[in-house]
């Protein structure tokens, strides 16, 4: 088979379609536009050595204003929390209802924080968010023309969209989700779909100007089983999603999505829904569903991209990573729509060291060598 452009690797990997060889990345590294991040540069030299496959998100870039725009507003201010390795902001939200409030830590070495208090942990305040209106975007898509021609052939270019249940989840947390899923049920229901409006505005605003390889999303993990059930799952994400991505597909682009967790008890839904590419894919002792399991149950009609456990690179030595690298080609490459890729970021740890320098390294040498299809 000839040697295909990176582009049309991935895009026939989406449509579980012969390629030349397996498309293989390190998701969150665009060697096409490095950062000044010094700890990444290695992982920059990997991508432009192999010319590893790029999904690029694209974000909006705003116009330039006619007159200078005044100051952008402070940063929310932090003081010291109760905990000494944390510092604590606030934040505030304006509804025509009154104001939601949430209280973040955040580390002091940098590493990614998480939320003290939420912004909704009553009915009250749910009402409060709901009162906010759903307004037409206005997103300007001019900057997409030309940070897609700046990828060019080297990979496609990805719209990034919200979730709906995710966003929902994301005000309260999981603790008043998960008793809200049993005492709230149509109060989530009407939250959901509030935020599948936007949503659904959202998309139509950026498919009518048409642009995107592909649409992505993020958060489905959220209401799987074990803290929801799958019946959560058919009612606040496949109900939902399948909606949008019929809209999507209707456009002539593709959707991948990304839910971390055990995919056994739900893989089937995302099939229905109409996913072309389900991200990441965490083998045992992470999830119950082996790779090869997972390729088959989808039979063809959905793609996969991941495979590499975000925790290896941190756990495991370069000839380990060797070893498990083999492994997971041989359990995914026959049949072709998989891409070989990182279960995450590397911007989940604050910096990178030697270590993981040597097992990305070990990774992408080993996966290159290995993904020509015969």
């Amino acid at each position: 088979m000839k040697r295909m452009t990176s582009r049309e690797r991935l895009l026939r990997a989406f449509r579980c379609q012969p390629t030349d060889r397996m498309p293989v990345r390190i998701w969150g590294v665009d060697h096409l536009t490095p950062s000044a991040k010094e700890d990444y540069r290695p992982l920059y030299e990997l991508g432009q050595k192999y010319g590893l496959d790029l999904i690029r998100s694209w974000s909006a870039t705003p116009p330039k204003p006619a007159t200078p725009p005044p100051p952008p507003p402070a940063p929310p201010p932090r003081k010291q929390s109760n905990l000494p390795d944390m510092w604590e902001t606030e934040s505030v939200m304006q509804t025509p209802a009154g104001p939601l409030t949430q209280i973040n830590y955040v580390p002091k070495d940098g590493s990614p924080g998480y939320v003290k208090k939420h912004y909704i942990e009553t009915v009250a305040d749910a009402r409060k968010w709901l009162s906010l209106p759903v307004a037409k975007p206005t997103t300007p898509t001019d900057s997409y023309a030309e940070q897609a021609a700046k990828l060019g052939d080297n990979g496609i270019m990805m719209i990034g969209l919200g979730h709906a249940m995710y966003g929902v989840q994301a005000l309260m947390g999981s603790e008043v989700f998960g008793f809200w899923l049993i005492e709230e049920r149509p109060l989530l229901h009407e939250m959901v779909g509030k935020a599948f409006q936007r949503l659904e505005l959202l998309a139509k605003h950026y498919l009518a100007a048409g642009i995107g390889d592909c649409y992505g999303w993020v958060g489905p993990e959220l209401c799987i089983p074990p803290l929801a059930s799958p019946r959560d799952f058919r009612e606040f994400c496949i109900d939902y999603d399948k909606r949008l991505i019929a809209l999507i597909h209707d456009a002539g682009k593709l959707v991948w999505v990304h839910c971390h967790g055990d995919m056994n008890p739900v893989l089937e839904g995302f099939v229905e829904m109409g996913v072309d590419c389900l991200n990441p894919i965490e083998p045992p002792p992470t999830g119950k569903l082996t790779l090869t399991d997972a390729k088959r149950r989808a039979a063809g009609r959905m793609s996969f991209d991941g495979g590499i456990e975000d925790g290896d690179f941190d756990m495991l030595t370069p000839s380990q990573m060797v070893a498990k690298t083999e492994r997971i080609v041989a359990e995914v490459k026959p049949g072709y729509g998989f891409i070989l890729g990182t279960t995450s970021s590397p911007n989940t740890r604050p910096k990178l060291d030697e270590r993981h320098h040597a097992n990305y390294r070990a990774y992408v040498e080993t996966a290159m060598r290995l993904a020509a299809y015969d």
